[in-house]
């Protein structure tokens, strides 16, 4: 994940040039070209009644002198509030920070070994821009192995605004842009350290700027191929083979076969070489056999087509994704109804600008569907283009709201209740907390949700942050009834979702997030556990915690119960433990359990002494 200083650039081509580039740039070309200009297609089929015209406001705040603040305030709340609020309680995010971790402690900058013992499984550009983020402010925490993704949400969310607008039309930007910005999976890699939304947003660039290339609206290569080296260096091949993936079919259904030519591949081939390949080079000098086996072939071959003795925890059927797919677009997957009733009752021109975002869409799913390994994640690079070509159906049924009004009355109704309802379920549940935590507790076990230090833990900060967690629900339940009541136009109804869904990443980042997270992390009991330790050895029975790996800052080795013998201390996970026979469980001592790892109260780990190590003092004896 990464860029270097690269999203700075798009922010400022955005804000200084934005507003001009379309008419200069496009003048340019014809002048110099000879031939007429590339119009954005027509937004409707037919020409619109005079009482259908669009409100003048939404041109207003599409323009980019107030889109472009609009957007980097509302991205900057949903992204950036609380970042570094809360500690890491998953296995991706202390996975990837143990390796800023590596390299900000003079672990290798090239090939550092993850938590000291295993090489990393992805290319280290998040890492870089993390690890250089941490020595700038203070350190490698939450907060600067977090940010890289923060930082290149908001890019992306920008970068998605300025090209639909060269492409197609400001209001289409905006509306895009804010889709984008709160679709659900779009949130959460935005606000976690996992290398995805670092490829997201540079495969997002070299997408749109082929676009650009293929419509004639840029004489620029570079910008493309630089962001194709680094979506490269941010996940691996996967950044170079799907852009050009789906620009060679664009290619070959616009039978634009003299494009190929005006694309400078050789050049841009030097330049993907040049900042991608010399990593490749190093890591594999570095790490020899070891490194192209785990980084080239499993990573990137097997994951993709399996094998035998290749054990996948992502492995699921062809039309997993799909799911997953409708999950992760939400809240905007009901409004795909919508898109489906105007392209069969009133199609838009299939011109080449949209069959680019439909070819944009069905390769990248088409390419993960075939993958052994699936995670709705996977699909992050083809976000701009689905709310792309949402954002444009939706235009036209604000330019011609007559075909879809009953529709959009409908989904304003079923948007509406379900935020009022979410808004209403908040109140209730903080006065719940605060009255009768016996009865929250039973309407989440039928969840899953059976861990009594939840509740404790929502309780705690909840009442922490009680203004905010009376306002966010009082807001979303007013925003419910206004939908429910008054907003049958389908502006006004987007407008209100996007907002809705900022009320509920504020919630998520202030309130659930840290309570799911003080419940769930190993932060507390690896602070006691190193304590007790202290300078004697100790080593990870048969699994190790990336967790643990990222709060011990020590490197802790991996070993079997039958190598154990010169370690006084062992870590272990709770279900391993009760597996061994009693011989083996005669030989140590339980001095500390962790917290769940699991909402269901289950994940806990075990700090074992051996019978044969120095003891240690009372004080040290802490049940987490």
């Amino acid at each position: 994940m990464a860029e270097a200083l690269f999203p700075s650039r798009i922010v400022g081509m955005l804000v200084a040039s934005v507003s001009t580039l379309e008419m200069s740039d496009t003048a340019k070309i014809v002048n110099e070209a000879g031939t007429a200009p590339l119009e954005p297609p027509a937004e409707t089929t037919t020409p619109r009644a005079p009482e259908e015209h669009p409100p003048g406001w939404l041109d207003t705040l599409a323009r980019p002198v107030f889109a472009i603040p609009a957007l980097v305030i509302f991205s900057a709340l949903i992204f950036l509030v609380n970042l570094g609020g809360y500690p890491f309680y998953t296995k991706g995010e202390p996975r990837e920070a143990v390796t800023v971790l590596a390299i900000a402690t003079g672990g290798g900058v090239i090939l550092p070994m993850r938590a000291g013992i295993e090489l990393p499984t992805k290319p280290l550009l998040m890492h870089w821009i993390a690890a250089l983020l941490a020595m700038l402010f203070g350190g490698v925490n939450e907060w600067s192995v977090r940010m890289p993704s923060a930082l290149f949400g908001l890019a992306g969310v920008l970068a998605c605004y300025y090209y639909v607008r060269r492409l197609f039309a400001p209001r289409a930007a905006l509306i895009s842009a804010l889709m984008l910005a709160t679709s659900i999976q779009y949130l959460q890699s935005a606000t976690g350290a996992r290398v995805d939304m670092t490829l997201t947003f540079f495969m997002e660039v070299a997408f749109f700027e082929f676009l650009l290339i293929g419509e004639g609206l840029t004489r620029g290569r570079t910008l493309q191929y630089v962001a194709i080296a680094l979506a490269v260096l941010a996940k691996g091949p996967v950044g170079l083979v799907l852009p050009g993936a789906v620009a060679l079919v664009w290619i070959a259904i616009q039978w634009r076969w003299n494009l190929i030519r005006e694309l400078r591949i050789g050049r841009g081939a030097a330049i993907v070489a040049i900042l991608a390949g010399w990593w490749y080079v190093a890591a594999a000098i570095i790490g020899g056999k070891a490194f192209i086996e785990k980084q080239l072939i499993a990573e990137n071959f097997v994951r993709f087509v399996g094998a035998a003795d290749f054990h996948e925890g992502h492995a699921h059927a062809f039309y997993y994704l799909e799911g997953a797919l409708g999950g992760g677009f939400l809240p905007w997957t009901p409004i795909l109804a919508l898109v489906l009733w105007r392209s069969l009752r009133a199609p838009r021109k299939a011109d080449s600008r949209l069959m680019y975002l439909v070819i944009w869409f069905v390769v990248v799913l088409g390419f993960y569907s075939f993958s052994h390994s699936k995670r709705g994640v996977y699909l992050l690079p083809l976000y701009p283009a689905l709310a792309t070509i949402t954002a444009l159906y939706l235009i036209d049924a604000i330019d011609m709201p007559a075909s879809t009004a009953r529709l959009v009355a409908f989904l304003s109704s079923l948007y509406g209740a379900a935020l009022a309802t979410a808004g209403a379920a908040a109140l209730l549940a903080l006065a719940m907390l605060r009255v009768w935590p016996a009865g929250l507790a039973a309407i989440f076990r039928p969840a899953g949700i059976t861990e009594s230090a939840f509740l404790d833990a929502l309780r705690s900060v909840a009442f922490a942050r009680l203004a905010v967690s009376i306002a966010i629900p009082l807001v979303a339940l007013a925003l419910g009834v206004y939908l429910i009541r008054s907003a049958r136009a389908a502006h006004k109804m987007v407008l209100a979702v996007a907002g809705g869904m900022g009320l509920l990443a504020l919630a998520a980042n202030l309130v659930i997030g840290p309570a799911i997270a003080n419940t769930l992390s190993l932060k507390a009991f690896t602070a006691d556990a190193m304590k007790a330790v202290d300078d004697h050895p100790v080593g990870y029975a048969v699994d190790m915690d990336y967790d643990v790996a990222f709060y011990a800052r020590r490197t802790i080795p991996i070993v079997l119960f039958k190598d154990a013998d010169k370690l006084d201390y062992l870590l272990c996970w709770e279900n391993i433990w009760a597996q061994q026979p009693p011989e083996v469980q005669a030989r140590y001592q339980v001095i500390t359990t962790s917290n769940p790892t699991e909402l269901d109260g289950s994940g806990r780990m075990l700090l074992l002494k051996s019978t044969g190590a120095p003891a240690i003092p009372k004080s040290s004896d802490v049940n987490v």
